[in-house]
């Protein structure tokens, strides 16, 4: 069976990683072809973060250089010169609008994994992304809220969730070393991982970090993740300056996780959270959000691995983070259920399996 999977690139990202994922296992086997179509890539070096994928037996094919008029007849061409029996979108439900003729002249059926956050998709234009549901066969995602979110017809609605590799939880570098690295000399660190943009609710991770250390100042907040964050900089009480960090992007989330005591997320628009994940696996206890675009409640389960806030409560946030750090034995209960959940029921073992379901239903 030759599936191509269309995505915008393969730089570093959840969505990403879970395509890389796939195709390393399912690329072994000998009923399955895979080839990787890239809408915004242009090269392996500027396009792939993971660069293992160019180990795997998969052709790789860049449009970053076509205009969207070209796009449509360079997706039919390869499609129908590679006798491709499945297409599976991971690019925006938008691009149906060009994968669409496609569909419709060569009989090949699309299944779309474009879902991949508990929020509507396309905001204000929502209408022309929910257009687009009549060309997918089926549409997956990684969390049950989302599809509620988008509307999502019930009947090509298929949840996968995230399968986290344990091999990431290798850690690289000790408790000690990172301590050093980032001049930490408190007793306890609570650490966040995740894109500084409103997306995230960092105005509540700043404003619950205010008030924690003016009840308990021996604790640094770590903030990691990539874009501008200067106005959340600005939150921070002068006198906590120290203990606030807003470190950027990192490759060490492992070990930072590790020396940490707790992990947050502050957010707005989330769907089953691979940085929760990743927490969980590192035994850590959660303090995250939940809300109708969050879809935390799929894996932290409240009371038993982590508290859920309601959206912007810094002070109940901050509350909870306060309630860990005064009792060593609920961090370490909370954390170990935790960890036991992704082991259980997310590790990426049960995500391929249900790649592999879905491809199967479409396997002549």
């Amino acid at each position: 069976m030759k599936i191509a999977i269309i995505t915008d690139s393969l730089l570093s990202g959840g969505k990403e990683r879970r395509i890389v994922e796939l195709v390393k296992v399912l690329s072994k086997k000998p009923h399955y072809e895979f080839i990787i179509i890239m809408l915004e890539g242009k090269d392996a070096y500027s396009s792939i973060a993971y660069k293992e994928i160019l180990d795997c037996p998969v052709k790789l094919i860049f449009l970053g250089n076509y205009n969207r008029l070209h796009l449509v007849q360079k997706i039919y061409k390869i499609c129908k010169n590679e006798n491709i029996e499945l297409i599976h979108l991971w690019a925006s439900l938008i691009y149906g609008y060009i994968i669409a003729p496609t569909h419709y002249l060569l009989n090949i059926p699309i299944i779309s994994s474009s879902i991949t956050s508990a929020r509507k998709q396309g905001g204000k234009k929502f209408f022309l992304n929910k257009f687009t549901y009549r060309f997918y066969d089926k549409i997956l995602s990684n969390s049950m809220q989302a599809f509620v979110i988008n509307k999502v017809p019930g009947k090509k609605s298929i949840c996968i969730y995230n399968g986290f590799d344990f091999k990431r939880g290798e850690v690289k570098e000790s408790i000690e070393e990172i301590r050093s690295q980032y001049s930490i000399n408190t007793k306890y660190i609570v650490s966040m991982a995740g894109e500084y943009s409103f997306r995230k609710d960092y105005p509540m991770f700043v404003r619950a970090a205010n008030k924690v250390l003016k009840v308990n100042p021996d604790v640094t907040f770590l903030a990691m993740g990539s874009g501008d964050a200067t106005p959340y900089k600005a939150l921070i009480e002068p006198q906590f300056s120290d203990r606030i960090k807003f470190i950027g992007r990192v490759n060490n989330v492992e070990s930072i996780y590790n020396a940490s005591d707790i992990v947050v997320l502050a957010t707005c628009v989330e769907g089953v959270s691979n940085a929760i994940m990743e927490g969980m696996y590192m035994g850590k206890p959660i303090v995250s959000t939940k809300g109708p675009n969050v879809g935390t409640k799929e894996i932290v389960e409240e009371g038993k691995s982590g508290f859920l806030v309601e959206y912007h409560d810094y002070n109940a946030f901050a509350d909870y983070i306060l309630k860990l750090l005064d009792n060593t034995e609920l961090r370490k209960t909370m954390g170990a259920y935790g960890k036991r959940i992704v082991q259980e029921k997310f590790n990426i073992e049960q995500m391929i399996q249900g790649f592999n379901n879905v491809y199967e239903m479409y396997n002549k």
